[in-house]
């Protein structure tokens, strides 16, 4: 045979082998494996963290709807409230004015002119 390595490879046998290139293809595969699994990872990491903030925005929806209906209830049951005691006091008021019309009067002369006097100043 020869001493030529090309015609040896032609028959089979590989070339020399270099360890230098060796292990700067091991060390670039591992590089591109680690590349790949990092970016899944990354993948996998957002998908999660998305999956979160929508939970989250969900139940934030959900209880800033909860909270909504129950203070529009309780502004319901304020107002009727204030309603009928509203009502309760202008009867007493027309009542006391039927059955003491001077003392009304008188009062109502009163608390305007306290009033007028805290407004004046």
């Amino acid at each position: 045979m020869t001493d030529n390595p090309i015609a040896e490879s032609a028959f089979g046998s590989s070339p020399p082998h270099d360890p230098f290139q060796a292990a700067k293809a091991s060390a670039l595969k591992a590089a591109e494996e680690l590349r790949a699994a990092a970016a899944q990872k990354a993948s996998e990491f957002r998908t999660a963290a998305e999956s979160r903030a929508q939970q989250f925005r969900d139940t934030a929806e959900q209880k800033a709807t909860d909270i909504k209906e129950k203070a529009g209830e309780f502004a319901d049951h304020t107002f009727s409230e204030a309603r009928v005691r509203y009502d309760d006091l202008r009867a007493e008021a027309e009542k006391f004015a039927r059955e003491k019309p001077l003392q009304a009067l008188l009062t109502a002369f009163g608390i305007g002119f306290v009033v007028g006097a805290i407004l004046r100043r």
